[in-house]
């Protein structure tokens, strides 16, 4: 098959490993792939796989909103689209889903669409995330089938009317074999003694991750090490709230940063899968996350970490994995177990396979 894969832009983070897996894997099975995106911000980094993949550029199908130059990008997938004429588009994230389908219209191409999250709430304001439904719903139509990365992501559209149950495929991400540098490693990396409780969060620095919560937690506990991993927006006004016990260490790739941790924390509003917490509980990391989108889908609660609603729950969670050593390694083997069973590429690309034949 000739598959397009269209995506708003590769920035570091779980998207760029799920298209680069991909990519990889159909590309040994002898498909030919190509990738299409916009530029990443002025405050992200561009993940290496898209030059590695051969991706192509395409101007104004970036994030950010502009009419004239969204519509300058949909005609250029569009006349893409023509010249190449690939079997599959598989669109991803909410632009790239909009102008992405938009292009395929009246073209012989099977159309899927992943949402590796959704936009239902915590990013808009009602009257904006109405106007998003409806147009989520109008390009459903034109949707041949439906990529959730996990079931309650699948629930929420289905709820929000996006859709039929028959379109959709629940796909989890897979995590390739991570190599892992050791505990003693990764924490001289980072100036952190063996002694240290260490609480680990990876992610981009932006309001809806709400990083703002470890900078609470942090106060609460002066006597804990938190690590904090990523870029973005926020960097600069949580650098200036942050109390000592907190370490900024920018990007990093998951398999230096999480065994320097002893838990792995998600404060987040709204998430689709985060591959950041598989990555941790193939690192014997137990979990503490907030209960949003399908992170429940990633680790079994109350065995292989806590799922937390507000601050009250997330601060009692920590502090029996502080307290019991005993609990944190049972819960961090349970989490790595989990894992190991349920995020495999196999899986991964036998069902990306099916929704592309679907």
């Amino acid at each position: 098959m000739k598959i397009v894969q269209i995506i708003a832009r590769v920035n570091q983070g779980g998207t760029a490993r799920w298209l680069d897996i991909l990519i990889s894997e159909l590309q040994k099975l002898g498909h030919e792939v190509k990738l299409l995106a916009g530029e990443v911000a002025d405050n992200e980094n561009e993940d290496s796989c898209f030059s590695e993949h051969g991706g192509i550029h395409i101007k104004g199908l970036g994030r950010s909103i502009s009419p004239i130059q969204d519509l300058k990008a949909l005609f250029a997938v569009r006349k893409f689209l023509r010249e190449y004429k690939p079997d599959v588009v598989n669109t991803h994230t909410a632009k790239a889903g909009l102008l992405g389908r938009l292009a395929c219209l009246g073209l012989n191409i099977k159309v899927v669409h992943t949402y590796h999250g959704h936009l239902l709430y915590g990013y808009f304001s009602p009257a904006k995330t109405k106007i998003l439904v409806m147009l989520e719903k109008i390009l459903a139509k034109k949707t041949d089938s439906i990529i959730a990365v996990g079931n309650q992501v699948k629930e929420d559209l289905l709820s929000a009317g996006i859709g039929k149950s028959s379109q959709y495929l629940v796909i989890h991400p897979a995590v390739k074999q991570l190599n892992f540098v050791s505990r003693n490693s990764a924490r001289k990396e980072f100036g952190i003694s063996d002694s240290a409780f260490t609480v680990g969060w990876l992610g981009r620095l932006t309001r809806i991750k709400r990083p703002d919560r470890v900078v609470s937690l942090a106060r609460k506990f002066p006597e804990v090490v938190f690590l904090l991993g990523g870029t973005g927006e926020e960097f600069l006004n949580l650098e200036s709230q942050a109390s000592k016990n907190i370490k900024f260490i920018g990007w990093i790739e998951p398999e230096k940063f999480w065994p320097a941790c002893d838990v792995a924390l998600l404060t987040s509003d709204n998430e689709g899968l985060p591959t950041s917490l598989i990555e941790a509980a193939l690192c014997s990391i137990p979990i503490i996350s907030e209960n949003v989108g399908s992170a429940k889908e990633i680790f079994p609660s109350g065995k292989g970490g806590f799922l937390v609603t507000g601050d009250a729950e997330r601060t009692k969670a920590l502090l029996k994995l502080e307290e019991n050593r005993n609990k944190l390694n049972e819960m961090g083997k349970n989490a790595r177990e989990f894992a190991e069973a349920k995020f495999n590429v196999l899986s991964f690309i036998s069902n990306h396979l099916i929704a592309y034949e679907k």
